[in-house]
């Protein structure tokens, strides 16, 4: 007769990667949550008034990280790498129309065109 071990029965992996992703979300809402009060609902670039909507339009509240997710992923949660920007503006941050220049404890220094 073979000998039977007790031993825990090991979590799929399906679940540890599901709550993986919950934690992400919680950590990537906070540092929102956390900007928008900051940021005072209003882009960085362009100082338009930004709000939150399903809507594409171009005061459709957008957050921009600084430094890639993948450059720099130890940063992606953090609330001094994103800015909030318009619509308009993170399609021209993204498409690298225009740039960032510097920062500071306040925020945004300037942008370049």
């Amino acid at each position: 007769m073979s000998e039977h071990r007790s031993f825990p029965k090991p979590t799929p992996r399906l679940q540890d990667r599901v709550q993986q992703r919950r934690e992400a979300m919680r950590a990537w809402l906070e540092c929102c949550r956390v900007v928008d009060a900051r940021d005072k609902w209003i882009c960085r670039c362009c100082g338009r008034k930004v709000r939150k909507t399903l809507t594409v339009c171009s005061e459709r509240l957008e957050h921009h990280h600084l430094h890639g997710r993948r450059v720099a992923p130890e940063r992606r949660y953090d609330p001094r790498a994103v800015i909030t920007v318009c619509l308009e503006c993170h399609g021209r941050l993204t498409r690298h129309e225009i740039a960032i220049v510097g920062e500071d404890a306040t925020g945004l220094l300037g942008v370049i065109e």
